[in-house]
């Protein structure tokens, strides 16, 4: 049996396509878990964003969506918009717009710009939304394997809108 300590970091790019988007990845921390040789120990799962958050709970699609293959809200995205909803206004909303010399910012659409490039978009229901869903996870590594129960899935979960995030993977143990 190992017992030299091991510390081992992986940072993975995800592309989300649309909010309240639940990626599955655990088959990829299990895979970070397996390089790095741990078999006793934890895995921290991280993203590297203030609107995109890590979860685990069952994927399941009348919990999680999403809402448009559904055809009504998926029961998640219904808890996040009762809890803060996007069309509500937030002060995080009127920090100064570079483009709009009134300093407010003139739609709740996150639009590109002549680039392509979405900025300054009205997020602050996502930035509320990151209450109930945080950035970090830790999980527990038993015989080289997550520790977790037959349902539990690992998430990545978009709060905001479609864009790349990363998201490290820190696995600690003997």
């Amino acid at each position: 049996m190992n017992t030299q300590y091991i510390s081992y970091l992986e940072t993975k790019t995800y592309q989300t396509t649309y909010r309240a988007h639940f990626m599955t990845i655990t088959e990829d921390v299990q895979k970070a878990i397996q390089a790095s040789g741990v078999t006793t120990g934890t895995a921290t799962i991280q993203t590297h964003h203030t609107t995109a958050g890590i979860w685990v709970n069952e994927n399941e699609k009348n919990l999680i969506g999403p809402s448009e293959e559904l055809g009504y809200e998926s029961d998640i995205r219904k808890v996040l918009d009762a809890f803060a909803h996007p069309m509500n206004e937030y002060g995080h909303n009127d920090i100064c717009d570079s483009r709009n010399e009134e300093g407010k910012r003139n739609t709740h659409l996150c639009e590109p710009d002549e680039n392509g490039v979405i900025q300054e978009c009205i997020n602050g229901h996502a930035h509320a939304h990151a209450l109930m869903i945080h950035p970090s996870i830790t999980l527990i590594i038993k015989d080289g394997q997550l520790l977790k129960g037959q349902w539990q899935e690992i998430m990545l979960v978009e709060l905001d809108h479609d864009r790349e995030r990363t998201v490290s993977m820190l696995v600690q143990g003997v």
